[in-house]
């Protein structure tokens, strides 16, 4: 007999998305065969080994409104095509092809949240885009059942707006066993400086990131670094220069680009696997 198939579906490159992986490892657990469905970048990092399966899109379009259609396109016919026991939808930005497969193929669905979409930075201050999100999620959410998001203040959102009972599941990392921690001369870190790191996939404009490079204004023999990658790391680079702390912060992203901040550049995958000893 097959085990179940459950195919995730999420609008990332997979690669450091750890939410997503801990839902993907439960499935596993519970007797699922999972497929995890994303998208690959120019600049994505390669996969690691993963105790399910991955599809990744190459698509033409890498933003704007064409990349959300032809993502959500590709995926409704990918979903339409792959027979499953159960879908898992993250964020409203791919619900629309996992509901719409969900009613053609009396499929259970269920929705995961990460944050409140309608209301982030990227959509806020764009009225028309953020009334055709709104429309999907009005169309979809109340007639789901299984909803899940990552803190109460979100779900109480959601429940106020549509009357649904969205369970709280948080964003917790996992516990993990480190072989080996590499030195601060290994990973050409200062040996006399307190290090703040910030790290994450999702480094985004309105996510705190702008105040931790003013911040570095107020305290002393300290050097902030954020790895990593996100719509604010141009305006971080230009803030850095203008409060004159490009001595105090430094920018990691996957690709160094050109005009980033001059310091020595570090290998991302040193620091989503490992620790730095402060």
């Amino acid at each position: 007999m097959h085990p179940k198939r459950a195919i995730i579906s999420v609008i990332n490159d997979l690669v450091t998305d750890q939410r997503v992986d801990k839902t993907a490892r439960v499935l596993v657990e519970l007797g699922f065969e999972v497929v995890m469905v994303g998208r690959r970048k120019q600049d994505s990092m390669s996969m690691p080994e993963r105790p399910y399966r991955t599809e990744r899109m190459r698509l033409l379009w890498e933003k704007g409104p064409l990349f959300y259609a032809e993502y959500n396109l590709r995926l409704f016919f990918f979903l339409l095509a792959n027979k499953s026991e159960l879908l898992v939808s993250n964020d409203l930005d791919t619900l629309l092809p996992g509901f719409l497969v969900h009613k053609l193929k009396q499929v259970p669905i269920i929705f995961d949240s990460h944050e409140y979409f309608t209301q982030t930075p990227e959509v806020i201050h764009r009225p028309f885009v953020q009334k055709v999100w709104k429309r999907i999620e009005k169309s979809c959410v109340p007639r789901i059942r299984d909803l899940i998001t990552v803190n109460e203040s979100i779900a109480d959102l959601f429940r106020n707006e549509y009357g649904v009972n969205f369970r709280v599941v948080r964003n917790i990392p996992m516990k993990k066993a480190l072989t080996a921690v590499p030195s601060r001369a290994e990973l050409g870190l200062p040996a006399d400086k307190n290090i703040i790191l910030l790290q994450g996939a999702g480094i985004n404009i309105q996510r705190g990131a702008e105040e931790a490079v003013e911040a570095m204004l107020y305290l002393e023999n300290s050097l902030l670094l954020i790895v990593g990658g996100g719509d604010v790391l141009p305006v971080l680079k230009q803030l850095a220069t203008r409060l004159n702390l490009t001595e105090r912060s430094g920018l990691f992203p996957n690709r160094l680009p050109k005009n980033c901040l001059p310091i020595r550049a570090m290998p991302t995958s040193a620091l989503h696997s490992t620790r730095i000893q402060i």
